[in-house]
């Protein structure tokens, strides 16, 4: 075991000893320090000199490490979201959230812009300026609506039939709903939608205070770790536990998103009472007495018949939908390949009417209702969404972004260079990413929407071909060949484990024998069934973030022990070209440039992590009407919320005209497919009329209008069918 190494002792032997100068100089390329062969040395002398041990921090230095920055993360971590008499799961999501910042943020900020949409859509259902409706009125019910919605969609859905559009017709049934009876139950659908969410209200997690005040301490500790490196300029030992505050400025922001996508209290009671009102409403809609009588409340509106056929439909479905159509408790970043419900029904009923009514689009309230059921139900609950990308993005750049500037103060801390420090956060970012990329690749590839486009290919060109293509069974071909591979393991593994037992005296070996090979054929038939999504997450995600994990609490306790003080750490070795040490700079720099460098990451972090934690406070003020349980608190804080739109409009302004107008040009490029995609956004007037842009959406919006070329040749088509009708006419 290498001994103990003193720099300070080093540096004294070296300095003013010309011998040694002579042996171990070093006089290649430095930076940030004037090139001095009598004080700096190779990073073979510094071992031969000092050893390859560490220069270990005395415990006053180590201790004040740990009271500025473990102990506030410490404090960050407990106020997680975690769920009780739940070990393994606990320990999994420290894994994500700690191994795999990622990829659990860009989950974290996809379920906050859903629930920001559902408080969108309900802070637009009625006048600006009218007076506010009482706690038994439409718009209550509306309210209650969303909230739900917003719960479920933190929930995992029954594979298979959850794809089905029918699936997502029952859903709004059972969210819009007002006059379905519930079979077996005096309540009407509406009554018990708000007795579920009243107690989804108040088993809503509280303890936000505690969040709030564990992000104040961490702020307080990077606040005085600033005014330390600062106040003692060229300290590197002050700098690099500023660092080690920069680069988990990440962890707050994650912490703090539980304000907005909040769990409940009892995930799995919550569970059995959502299940239990999808499967009334089931229940209920195969009755037929029951059906009919929900089909004649809507029999004079205009879309009675659509909505009878849709009707019919879903009730045809129903008994394959309920019994435990949401399965586990999916939110706050949790569980992979997670979307949700929510953002599906949100698009489709967006389309259907909310947008074409914008402000005040209650106003006829069994129309809108109506046509919330109906919608429009174009591919099901999509499990994978284009518009995930700008969560990914944000994800990558809160976490990247905010070790950035750890990253630049370590690695312009003389010996300037790519060091151990520098190349930790490095790495520990590298993994992240490349765990991040993984994931969503292999959602992507797993997609049903993709598995849908590829089996309609190949029937396609099986219509092509005059049904007479013969299809290779790739797909069966992969799996039976890995299937073989498994059995081959398998066989290899029993006589490894049983080989043992056969040599040694044992009583019984036969059956013992027997046994093992019984344990381990469970299991590989287990290994056998599993689909891709759990072979990448049991064997390379969960690992993997384990592992990251592992090396960032490595990372933490070596700046507070002074593990990364050798020569190894210390000469740079870990970048290009020969490492060296200055005995003038090793523990104090006076060069003028570190502190511009200093200046630059401490304001990267520090700008980026401000603003997550400002947006994510902004989000927590425009939804909390949603969730308060009071109904008069919650129009209070409807109206506060309103106000604070109408007053930062003018920041809003600009990205909503540009966006406009991108998709009216996207539309009549037709680069999107499907049909139009109409987006609600805020406004105090009835529309959203932009002023400034105007020729730009009109120009846009004329572009839109334009029709394909495929329309174009249909239009032909039918003109040239007309007139071949026309003349058969004649000659008859």
């Amino acid at each position: 075991m290498p001994q103990s190494t003193d720099f300070t002792q080093c540096a004294a032997e070296y300095l003013g000893n010309a011998s040694l100068i002579a042996k171990w100089n070093y006089t290649g390329p430095v930076r940030l320090v004037q090139p001095n062969p009598s004080t700096q040395i190779t990073f073979a002398g510094c071992k031969a000199l000092c050893g390859t041990g560490n220069d270990w921090y005395p415990w006053s230095t180590s201790s004040g490490f740990i009271t500025t920055w473990v102990l506030p993360l410490l404090g960050n971590l407990l106020q997680a979201p975690f769920e009780s008499n739940a070990f393994w799961r606990t320990v999994k999501l420290v894994a994500r959230y700690l191994g795999s910042p990622m990829a659990g943020l860009t989950y974290i900020l996809w379920n906050i812009e859903v629930s920001g949409k559902c408080a969108l859509f309900v802070d637009m259902a009625i006048p600006y300026d009218g007076p506010v409706p009482d706690e038994n009125s439409d718009f209550a019910s509306m309210r209650d609506s969303f909230y739900l919605l917003m719960n479920i969609n933190q929930y995992g859905m029954k594979p298979g039939i959850s794809l089905t559009k029918e699936a997502e017709g029952l859903l709004r049934i059972m969210l819009f709903g007002k006059d379905l009876r519930l079979l077996g139950s005096k309540k009407s659908l509406d009554t018990a939608r708000r007795k579920l969410v009243q107690e989804l209200r108040s088993n809503r997690r509280r303890g936000v205070v505690p969040v709030f005040i564990s992000t104040l301490w961490f702020l307080f500790s990077l606040g005085i770790s600033i005014q330390s490196a600062f106040g003692y300029l060229g300290d590197n030992a002050q700098a690099h536990d500023l660092a080690v505050g920069l680069f988990m400025s990440w962890f707050p922001i994650l912490i703090l998103c539980s304000i907005v996508d909040r769990n409940p209290a009892a995930a799995d009671d919550i569970q059995r009472k959502i299940n239990k009102l999808v499967d009334l409403v089931c229940n209920s809609l195969q009755d037929e007495t029951v059906r009919e009588g929900f089909i004649l409340s809507f029999r004079d509106l205009a879309e009675s018949q659509r909505m009878a056929y849709w009707v019919e439909k879903i009730a045809h479905r129903a008994e394959h939908i309920k019994g435990d159509f949401f399965r586990h408790f999916a939110g706050q970043g949790r569980a992979r390949f997670h979307y949700g419900a929510a953002y599906a029904i949100l698009i489709d009923i967006e389309k259907a009417y909310v947008a074409d009514h914008g402000r005040n689009w209650l106003a006829l309230e069994r129309e809108a209702r109506t046509s919330l059921v109906l919608g429009r139900a174009d591919q099901g609950l999509v499990w994978f969404d284009g518009r995930l990308l700008w969560q990914i993005v944000s994800a990558v750049i809160c976490v990247a972004g905010t070790s950035t500037g750890a990253f630049i103060l370590s690695f312009f801390t003389p010996t300037v260079g790519l060091n151990c420090r520098s190349g930790s956060y490095l790495i520990f970012n590298v993994i992240a990413f490349a765990l991040l990329m993984a994931e969503l690749a292999v959602w992507a590839y797993t997609s049903p929407n993709r598995q849908q486009r590829i089996q309609q290919g190949k029937i396609f060109s099986e219509l092509q071909a005059g049904n007479e293509a013969q299809f290779l069974p790739a797909e069966s071909t992969s799996k039976s060949w890995f299937t073989q591979f498994l059995w081959m393991v398998e066989r290899l593994m029993v006589k490894f484990l049983t080989l043992p037992i056969s040599l040694l005296p044992l009583e019984n070996r036969r059956a013992k024998s027997r046994k093992v090979e019984a344990v381990l054929a469970r299991h590989f038939l287990a290994v056998q069934q599993l689909t891709l999504r759990h072979y990448v997450e049991r064997y390379f995600l969960t690992p993997a973030e384990m592992v990251n994990t592992v090396w960032l609490v490595y990372l933490i306790m070596s700046q507070a022990l002074g593990a990364f003080n050798n020569c190894v750490c210390k000469t740079r070795m870990w970048g290009s070209g020969a490492g060296y040490l200055d005995f003038t700079q090793w523990d104090y720099s006076n060069s003028s440039l570190v502190g511009r460098y200093w200046i630059i990451g401490t304001t990267i972090s520090c700008s980026l992590m401000g603003i997550g934690m400002i947006y994510l406070l902004i989000e927590w003020c425009l939804q909390s009407h949603l969730s308060t349980e009071n109904y008069a608190d919650a129009m209070r804080g409807l109206q506060n919320a309103r106000r604070f739109r109408r007053y930062t409009y003018w920041s809003r302004y600009p990205a909503s005209v540009l966006v406009l107008g991108i998709d009216h040009v996207m539309g009549a490029l037709r680069m999107r497919h499907g049909s139009q995609r109409r987006t609600l956004r805020w406004t105090k007037d009835p529309h959203f009329q932009p002023k400034v842009g105007e020729t730009l959406l009109r120009i846009s919006t004329r572009m839109h209008q334009l029709p394909s070329q495929k329309e174009r040749g249909m239009d032909h088509e039918g003109t040239n069918q007309a007139f071949v009708d026309e003349v058969k006419s004649g000659e008859v």
